[in-house]
C-alpha cells in the first residue's frame, strides 16, 4: 500500500545521502586547487565552479522528477534511440571509465599513500589500495535497498564532520592572505573545471536512484516527484557551503601553492600546511569517506541500469561485481591519468547534457522534439572543437575557430548557438502547426 503524503524525516535523509553521492574524488581535489591559482579573484572561481558542480546536478535532479523520475526521461524527447545511447555513454563515463575509478585512485594518494614509507612503490600501493577500498564498496553495494539509507545516517554525518573540522581550522587558522591569481578567467576556468565533477551527468542517474528509492519507501509517483525538489535543494545547498570551504582553504594559502600542478598534490600540501599531521588525518577521513559514498552511489545506478538496459538474464549482482572489477582495473592508472583522458569526453558531452536540462525545465508548449534537436545541432560544432583544445596539434586551429563564436573563447561557445537553434526549432514547429490557405 502507497503512502499518501511526504513523511519529513526522509527529506533530509535522502538529501545528505545526495549530497553525499555526489561530493567524490573531483569535488574534494579540484576546489582547493582552483582556489590557490584564482587567488584574491577566488570568489569569482567559486561563482563558476558552483554554477556547473552545484547548479546543474541540483536542475538535473529536478528535471529527472518532471520527466517522470527515469534517466531516459530527460532525452526521450528527442527520440528513444539517441536516449538510449546518451545515457549509456553517460552512465559509462560516471560509471567504470572514469568517475568510480577516480574515487578509488584518489583515496590511495591522498587518504593513504602519505601516511606509507616514501620507499614503498606507488604502483604497489595503488593497487592494494584500490582493492582493499572496493572491497568495502561491495559490502554496501550487494545490499543495494539499505544503501541509501546507510550513507544518509552512517556515511554521511561522518563526512560532513571530518569536512567541518578542515573548513574551520581554515576560517580559524588560516594559512595566510591570498594572493593574486594565475587564472586569467577565474570564473570560466571554474565553469569548466566544475565538469570534471561529473555531477551534471551523475544528476541524471542518481535521479532515478533518489526516485526509485522514494518508491520503494512506499511513496506514490506524484509524491515522489515533489519529494525530489527539498531533497535536491538540500543537496545543493550542502555542496556550495563546502566548496566554498573548500576553495578557500586553497586560495588562503595561494601563495605557496601556486606552484603545484597535481590536484591531489596541491591537496596533501594544503591540509599539511594547515594542520600538519592532524590535518592529514582529517583529509585522509574526508576522502574515504566522500569516495567511498560516491562510489557505492555509482555502483549501485551503474548495475541496475546495466541490467536493466541489457535484459534480466544476468542478476543485479553480477553487474555490480563487473562495474566493481573494471573500474578497479582503471583506478590503476591514477588520478591524472584519468583527468586527462576525461577531459575531452567531458567537453563533448557536458553541453549536450546542459541543454537537455536546461530544456526540460521549460513549460510544456517547449517540449517538442525539433526544438531539442535544434539545440543539440546548434551546440555541437563550439564543443567539438572544445575537446579539440586538449590536442596540442589542433588547438591553435580549434581556438582560431570557436574566436568566432560569442563567448567561445571562454569556454561558453555552445550556449547562443544552441539557445539559436532551439528557436528555430520552436519557428518550424509553430509553422508546420499553421493552417495552409488557398
Amino acid at each position: 500500500m502507497k503512502n499518501k503524503g511526504i513523511k519529513a524525516r526522509d527529506i533530509p535523509i535522502v538529501g545528505f545521502a545526495l549530497f553525499a553521492m555526489f561530493l567524490g574524488a573531483g569535488n574534494i581535489i579540484f576546489p582547493p586547487f582552483l582556489g590557490a591559482h584564482s587567488g584574491t579573484n577566488f570568489i569569482l572561481g567559486w561563482l563558476g565552479f558552483a554554477a556547473t558542480g552545484v547548479g546543474l546536478p541540483v536542475l538535473g535532479v529536478v528535471a529527472v522528477a518532471k520527466s517522470g523520475g527515469t534517466a531516459d526521461g530527460v532525452s526521450l524527447k528527442v527520440s528513444s534511440k539517441f536516449a538510449r545511447i546518451l545515457n549509456l555513454l553517460i552512465m559509462t563515463f560516471i560509471g567504470p571509465l572514469f568517475a568510480i575509478p577516480r574515487t578509488a585512485a584518489t583515496t590511495v594518494e591522498l587518504a593513504l599513500e602519505p601516511f606509507l614509507p616514501k620507499a614503498w612503490s606507488t604502483q604497489v600501493i595503488l593497487i592494494v589500495g584500490a582493492l582493499i577500498f572496493f572491497a568495502i564498496c561491495l559490502f554496501f553495494v550487494l545490499s543495494p535497498s539499505n544503501a541509501v539509507d546507510r550513507i544518509g545516517t552512517i556515511l554521511t554525518p561522518l563526512l560532513i564532520i571530518f569536512l567541518l573540522a578542515l573548513i574551520l581550522l581554515s576560517i580559524f587558522k588560516p594559512m595566510g592572505k591570498p594572493v593574486e591569481g594565475l587564472l586569467a578567467e577565474p570564473f570560466s576556468t571554474g565553469f569548466t573545471t566544475g565538469y570534471q565533477t561529473m555531477d551534471a551527468l551523475a544528476s541524471i542517474m542518481f535521479g532515478g536512484t533518489v526516485f526509485v528509492t522514494l518508491l520503494q519507501k512506499g511513496y506514490t509517483k506524484d509524491d515522489a516527484k515533489r519529494a525530489m525538489w527539498p531533497i535536491a535543494l538540500i543537496a545543493g545547498v550542502a555542496l556550495i557551503v563546502v566548496y566554498l570551504g573548500l576553495i578557500w582553504v586553497g586560495a588562503s594559502g595561494s601563495a605557496t601553492l601556486q606552484n603545484f600542478n597535481e590536484k591531489t598534490a596541491l591537496t596533501v600540501a594544503a591540509v599539511g600546511e594547515l594542520a600538519g599531521l592532524t590535518g592529514q588525518i582529517i583529509l585522509a577521513g574526508i576522502i574515504f569517506f566522500a569516495c567511498c559514498t560516491t562510489a557505492i552511489g555509482l555502483i549501485i545506478t551503474a548495475a541496475d541500469y546495466y541490467r536493466e538496459s541489457f535484459g534480466e538474464r544476468r542478476s543485479y549482482r553480477f553487474w555490480g561485481i563487473l562495474v566493481t572489477l573494471i573500474s578497479y582495473f582503471i583506478s590503476i592508472i591514477g588520478v591524472e591519468g584519468i583527468i586527462i583522458i576525461a577531459g575531452p569526453l567531458l567537453e563533448l558531452i557536458y553541453p549536450v547534457v546542459i541543454v537537455l536540462v536546461v530544456l526540460n525545465l521549460f513549460s510544456p508548449r517547449l517540449q517538442h522534439r525539433w526544438i531539442y534537436i535544434g539545440a543539440l545541432i546548434g551546440a555541437a560544432p563550439a564543443a567539438i572543437l572544445n575537446a579539440l583544445r586538449a590536442f596540442d596539434g589542433v588547438k591553435v586551429f580549434s581556438e582560431s575557430l570557436l574566436a568566432y563564436f560569442p563567448f567561445g573563447l571562454s569556454g561558453f561557445g555552445c550556449f547562443v548557438p544552441a539557445a539559436i537553434g532551439g528557436a528555430i526549432g520552436y519557428l518550424l514547429v509553430r509553422l508546420r502547426k499553421q493552417p495552409t490557405t488557398t
